[in-house]
């Protein structure tokens, strides 16, 4: 493998997406059946790319230039879905502050920025653990924040609730 443990920890923030994606989804219902889909497509997305990304750092060099674009355009406009899902689904949602749902919106996008910032940052470089493998790690934890939000929060009033 070229990056063992960057793959890893790719695919263990693809299991953890994937994850989020499922719980959630069997909580949907006319609460929130709107915000509740942006969600679990959000997570969907992630998982997607961290997949392709994993896949990408692990076996890179044992896969044609071709094959390795593709699995890096995946990768990259999975994330762009994702945060575009995530997006929709927090303007979909009612956010209340006493509920606690401002708490773990803040939570999430707090923990997606240090992660982002250690991973452009370079740091830690170690032999066998790096930025990416850290900035996977970190991200877990901000998906985990997004997805209690996406738990506690109802869609904003008025929106449709689909097929009667």
């Amino acid at each position: 493998m070229t990056e063992p443990v960057t793959a890893l920890t790719d695919y263990v923030l693809a299991a953890a997406s994937l994850g989020f994606a499922i719980r959630l989804g069997r909580d949907i219902g006319p609460r929130n059946r709107v915000s509740g889909w942006f969600w679990c497509t959000a997570f969907v997305a992630a998982a997607v790319g961290a997949a392709a990304g994993g896949t990408f750092h692990g076996f890179t060099a044992r896969l044609d230039p071709g094959t390795r674009r593709v699995l890096w355009n995946t990768t990259v406009f999975s994330i762009g879905a994702c945060g575009a899902f995530i997006a929709a689904g927090i303007h979909s949602a009612d956010i209340k502050r006493k509920d606690g749902t401002v708490r773990w919106l803040a939570c999430g996008i707090a923990v997606t920025l240090l992660g982002a910032a250690v991973q452009q940052s370079g740091w830690p470089r170690f032999a066998r653990f790096n930025h990416n493998d850290a900035y996977h790690l970190i991200q877990v934890v901000g998906l985990y924040c997004f997805f209690r939000f996406a738990r506690t929060v109802r869609d904003r009033p008025g929106a449709p609730s689909g097929p009667s």
